[in-house]
């Protein structure tokens, strides 16, 4: 399921509702002074979990505890993809972005983009060969990193970092791309037909390339897919959702650092020295 979509129109106000100063269970008694207890950020993505069954199994990272901006008591989180501020509760949220009016900086931006880099620094390394598509760099030059690419061979931009996978080859920078369908994990969507085929394919290498560069496809369209290939594409979809990737190509550096969308090969590899 696709979490980022959750939060459009009336589900929003279905789902996360927001309390008024006319709440009718809000008791003349209440202490307004009170501050809120503090709480865990494991306690707090259980709370969320339990709010509503469709966040189950929803990617949830808390972001920061928002008292230094004088909201005691709420948390920024990100929730598929989609930045919100919740209440200690897990029960209230508002969702949309923290900024510093005196600068109008986009402070959950900025929080969002550390965010998204710690989750995927952490987890792409563990992948295993079989979970991806590796393009090694060349064997004759020095080795200068690794670029990790959520990439969809139907998605234009993505078939033109693969028009330069020699120049990274080239450069000493090993390519592995991650199987993420922009359409879901729907049979019968071409993205994720052609991904489960890939994944499938005895040379995976050469598969990718054959779709994204539509040539030789035919060698690839009889590849019988399995349950297992079925579910690296899974868990490729699942992990982009984790880190909150919203398209295609999204490109991690080993060095550090995020690029979401396309950018020239002679850029990334620029960038990659400079971090040496």
């Amino acid at each position: 399921m696709k979490f980022k979509l959750l939060f459009s129109g009336a589900l929003v106000a279905a789902t996360l509702a927001l309390t008024g100063c006319n709440d009718s269970t809000t008791s003349s008694d209440t202490n307004i002074n009170a501050t809120p207890a503090a709480v865990s950020e494991a306690e707090l993505i259980s709370a969320i979990r339990s709010s509503n069954p469709q966040l189950a199994n929803a990617p949830i990272s808390v972001v920061k505890e928002l008292s230094e901006y004088g909201m005691v008591g709420l948390y920024e989180i990100i929730l598929g993809g989609q930045t919100m501020v919740v209440d200690a509760s897990g029960q209230y949220a508002v969702v949309g972005d923290l900024f510093a009016l005196s600068t109008v900086t986009n402070l959950s931006a900025e929080r969002r983009e550390q965010n998204m880099e710690r989750i995927a620094l952490a987890r792409l390394p563990q992948l295993n060969a079989e979970q991806v598509v590796t393009l090694p760099a060349a064997n004759e030059v020095e080795q200068l990193g690794t670029v990790w690419v959520f990439t969809d061979p139907t998605c234009p931009y993505c078939q033109r970092f693969h028009d330069e996978a020699d120049a990274y080859a080239q450069a000493g920078v090993e390519v592995i791309y991650v199987p993420y369908p922009r359409s879901g994990l729907m049979s019968g969507g071409r993205d994720y037909d052609q991904l489960t085929r890939i994944m499938c394919a005895d040379d995976k290498a050469a598969a990718m390339h054959a779709f994204k560069t539509g040539t030789n496809v035919d060698d690839f369209n009889t590849v019988t897919v399995t349950d297992t290939c079925r579910e690296h594409v899974a868990n490729g979809f699942d992990l982009g959702q984790e880190i909150g990737i919203s398209g295609t190509p999204f490109i991690v550096l080993s060095q550090g650092g995020i690029l979401p969308g396309y950018n020239p090969a002679e850029r990334i590899i620029a960038r990659l020295r400079s971090a040496q």
